[in-house]
């Protein structure tokens, strides 16, 4: 992990592109190539965990209804558990992973967390059912065409609670319209 270090001063804007780009060099370093694709998605995951678990803690302050809160915290909480069976992949497979949120999961973090009341019970729930068909998406792509076997069992192995969290943020956004 010592080349992680070397271009940490050229660091772009999107800690998404800068993980991936890390972890292609060391795999190129290493005489691997094409794990392009596994690597932009452990960067990835990785910044959909962040964005999770720091909206989640911040959703269980913010929050008006007990149900968006009780939602936050379980997705907060599956969430830190993936992240950490993730950095155990990373850890194995010499992947860099961000510690920042990626630029566009900041754009849903800052748009959620600058609302308030209702308002913001609302975007959280859209928000989440969004980003978990997205999640839901990428990880099945990832269980048929990633190239290493760890990143498709990883990616295997969350798909049913990212499923079961689609679920869940779909019946409170239905829950909510029928209120409404």
């Amino acid at each position: 992990m010592a080349a992680g270090g070397l271009l940490t001063s050229c660091k772009p804007d999107d800690s998404i592109a800068w993980a991936k780009e890390q972890s292609i060099q060391q795999f190129e370093a290493a005489g691997i190539s094409n794990m392009e694709n596994d690597a932009l998605f452990a960067a990835e995951a990785a910044s959909a965990n962040l964005l999770q678990i720091e909206l989640g803690q911040a959703t269980i302050e913010k929050a008006v209804s007990p149900e968006v809160k009780q939602l936050a915290e379980q997705l907060a909480n599956d969430h830190r558990q993936m992240q950490d069976d993730l950095e155990t992949l990373a850890s194995q497979m010499h992947l860099v992973l961000p510690d920042a949120l990626g630029t566009a999961h900041q754009e849903v973090y800052d748009n959620i967390t600058g609302k308030s009341g209702i308002g913001y019970d609302l975007a959280y729930i859209k928000a989440m059912e969004e980003q978990h068909q997205d999640m839901v998406r990428r990880y099945e792509d990832m269980t048929e065409n990633g190239v290493s076997m760890e990143v498709k069992q990883y990616a295997s192995k969350q798909l049913p609670l990212l499923r079961l969290h689609l679920e869940k943020a779909t019946a409170l956004e239905d829950m909510v319209n029928d209120a409404s």
